[in-house]
């Protein structure tokens, strides 16, 4: 139920649409397969994709400059917040009764959980950077290149740290909470001592165009960047740079465990303390982009592609058990998605958020109802139409199931009652089959296919191929003046 309604591009967009931070530790479990329970959709933002946060029966996400409060478990809007003079840039940050956000007009925002009233406001510096965090009971942010700690339940600020450079993200803490860091806009590592609001040191990394926000595990603070993915000690020292196969983007820490995605379709497990490789006789990889930092539980690692497919691998044994593909509203059933996913996917009592570049945040249940099997169209070729005799002819069409998602395995079709081999790209929902010579007269092709729940569907169509009729003039195509007319045969001299 929808509500309201390349690769070093790839690379690029990983890394500057980030605007989380990864969890330290592995999430409650889920249950594949998994259905769609709702989609409230805000439209695309190239530079704004957030984390959601989950309070009470509330979601809360930021979205073309606006914090939308959804309702938990419809997905309905309750409530929705924007600066008068400016635009929220950070995601929420839950603390208590309130949520807090920043916004470009420089200022920090405390809003009623509940109704989204405005109980204080702090002016600051300069834009909020991407994202707030709460540590040992105080709110830390950085607004340009000051560091801020403000008491999340009035907005008094505690105490303000210069830094030597302008913030891009963070910050993130290790579990004592004694020290923040800051990824700044020049790929610094900057570090603040969150007790006493002291500056302490800066790391300079050799890092790419784009750069991730910082997390912490392992005694490290962890930057990904380009190719590369950098720990950088607690005294400021870089303890290693770990050159990857390909980009990468901001790692998920897991039980001292680094889940690194790469745009080569992988996810790679490092040690965070050193940088190794973690090497596995099951890798998690799937030939698609993986862009989103994966959210890992009990049984599953789940990720987002650069072409908008959610998929979940068994943690075990790193088979592909779930993959759904996220549509947005004006895309046609064989459009592949002009928007990947970026933000990190959320899981949250069994359910899993996923916010895409088109601007869907979906959320996902094993107990959302899905009772109607997929959809078929696009057909080719077209139902009732008449091909010339002799021609190879492939049957084609699209199948899309919005619910559960299409199960590519259970794909099948037929041409006259015979079966013929069939591929399926799922990032478009098209189903081909096998082009092969077929004799004069009518075909019919039968295609069925199940979701991940089960319900299966089929549909038939027909079409006519008769050898008097005359293929329309193309120029290349076969049987046009210097082109031969089927493969093998001599090609016609053009007259001069």
């Amino acid at each position: 139920m929808r509500k309201d309604c390349v690769l070093a591009g790839a690379v690029a967009a990983l890394a500057v649409l980030f605007c989380g931070l990864a969890a330290p530790g592995a999430s409650s479990d889920i249950t594949t397969p998994m259905s769609v329970q709702w989609v409230f959709s805000m439209g695309p933002d190239a530079t704004n994709l957030t984390v959601p946060v989950v309070g009470e029966d509330r979601v809360y996400v930021s979205r073309n400059g606006i914090l939308h409060c959804l309702d938990g478990a419809t997905g309905g809007e309750q409530w929705q917040f924007k600066p008068e003079m400016g635009d929220v840039t950070t995601g929420p940050v839950a603390s208590g009764n309130l949520i807090i956000v920043g916004g470009n007009d420089s200022a920090l925002y405390g809003l009623k959980a509940s109704t989204g009233a405005v109980v204080w406001k702090v002016g600051c510096s300069g834009p909020i950077a991407p994202t707030p965090i709460v540590v040992n009971d105080l709110l830390m942010l950085a607004a340009n290149q000051m560091v801020y700690a403000v008491d999340p339940s009035t907005g008094a600020v505690s105490w303000i740290c210069a830094m030597n450079a302008p913030a891009a993200y963070g910050p993130a803490t290790d579990e004592a909470g004694s020290m923040i860091y800051f990824v700044g806009q020049d790929g610094s590592v900057q570090c603040v001592d969150a007790t006493a609001g002291r500056y302490r040191w800066e790391a300079l990394l050799r890092t790419g165009p784009r750069f991730s926000p910082p997390v912490v595990a392992g005694g490290r603070v962890i930057v990904a960047s380009g190719k590369r993915v950098y720990g950088v000690a607690r005294s400021g020292g870089i303890a290693y740079a770990a050159e990857m196969s390909a980009g990468v983007g901001p790692p998920t820490v897991v039980e001292g465990r680094l889940y690194v995605p790469s745009v080569d379709g992988s996810i790679y497990i490092l040690s965070a303390r050193s940088g190794a490789v973690v090497e596995r006789k099951t890798p998690y990889q799937i030939e698609h982009q993986i862009t989103s930092s994966p959210v890992v539980t009990e049984s599953y690692v789940v990720a987002g592609s650069a072409d908008g497919l959610v998929v979940a691998f068994d943690r075990s044994t790193g088979a592909a058990k779930w993959i759904y593909r996220c549509r947005a509203p004006d895309q046609l059933p064989n459009e592949g998605a002009n928007y990947g996913i970026y933000a990190p996917l959320l899981v949250t009592d069994g359910a899993l958020l996923c916010l895409t570049g088109s601007g869907d945040l979906y959320r996902f249940s094993a107990s959302a109802p899905d009772g109607s099997g997929p959809v078929f169209g696009d057909f080719e070729p077209e139902p009732g139409s008449a091909r010339p005799g002799g021609d190879y002819v492939g049957a084609v069409c699209s199948i899309v199931d919005d619910g559960s998602g299409v199960d590519p395995s259970s794909i099948q079709m037929t041409i006259d009652g015979s079966p013929v081999a069939t591929t399926f790209e799922i990032t478009t929902g098209k189903a081909s089959s096998r082009a092969a010579p077929l004799p004069d007269g009518a075909h019919v092709v039968t295609v069925s296919a199940r979701d991940y729940r089960g319900n299966e569907t089929s549909r038939e169509w027909s079409f006519v191929t008769d050898v008097t009729i005359v293929p329309e003039a193309q120029p290349g195509a076969p049987g046009q003046p210097g082109v031969p007319a089927r493969p093998g045969a001599q090609a016609t001299p053009r007259a001069r």
